[in-house]
């Protein structure tokens, strides 16, 4: 029997595939095609390279994005941008990491528990806190 963990990834959209339409998914979701519509998942989001997600709302436990997304994350945890993101839209989450190289054109919002992890910091910085 497999256990479950939080890192569970139930569904995939694949390379050259288009969805759209209004998911729900149960773990968490990895998009390496095209996702388009809304999106709700009590697990992570990973949006590979090649992934393109359109979606309003998008409200998961963990995103972590390497392609493109277009729309409002709201996060219950963790968002990650890693260096090939793209993303248009406000972050909430409690803790957000953007990779050098990585593009976002939005507002980020993380509440009274907020971290921002920057790579030359190697640690979590209260946000509005110098780092240097």
């Amino acid at each position: 029997m497999q256990r479950k963990t939080k890192e569970t990834v139930n569904t995939v959209v694949g390379k050259g595939s288009v969805l759209e339409g209004h998911f729900e998914v149960t773990d968490g979701i990895r998009v390496d095609g095209i996702l388009r519509g809304s999106l709700t998942s009590s697990g992570a989001l990973v949006v590979g390279v090649s992934g393109d997600v359109d979606a309003h709302p998008i409200r998961v436990r963990d995103a972590i994005i390497a392609g493109r997304v277009r729309g409002a994350i709201e996060a219950s945890h963790l968002v990650k941008l890693e260096s090939s993101a793209e993303m248009i839209g406000d972050i909430t989450a409690q803790v957000l990491i953007i990779e050098e190289g990585a593009v976002l054109h939005g507002v980020c919002d993380g509440g009274e528990d907020r971290k921002v992890v920057l790579p030359e910091a190697r640690k979590p910085v209260e946000v509005g806190q110098a780092v240097g």
